[in-house]
């Protein structure tokens, strides 16, 4: 009996035709399943820290009114209004 499944059909380690060649086309599948499964890792980290910050973001007023001041939505007149009525 050898090692690995040998004995069900699949060959050895070297199970698509054997050889080097064989043997580098299985490196090359594992290495491209591991690197897969760190992007897809990457991305849910990522997905996840992005919702966080997003709703810590959105629920500060005084946040959402400093961001309409930089993008030009709201004078400074009326972010001082704000920022009164909020704070007092």
């Amino acid at each position: 009996m050898g090692f690995c499944c040998r004995d069900f059909g699949w060959g050895g380690w070297m199970g698509w035709g054997g050889g080097w060649i064989g043997l580098l086309l299985n490196l090359a599948l594992f290495a491209g399943v591991l690197i897969l499964l760190g992007l897809a890792a990457a991305w849910i980290a990522r997905q996840f820290r992005r919702t966080t910050a997003t709703t810590d973001l959105a629920s500060d007023p005084l946040e959402i009114a400093r961001r309409r001041l930089a993008a030009g939505e709201i004078t400074v007149a009326e972010f001082e209004d704000i920022q009164n009525r909020l704070r007092g």
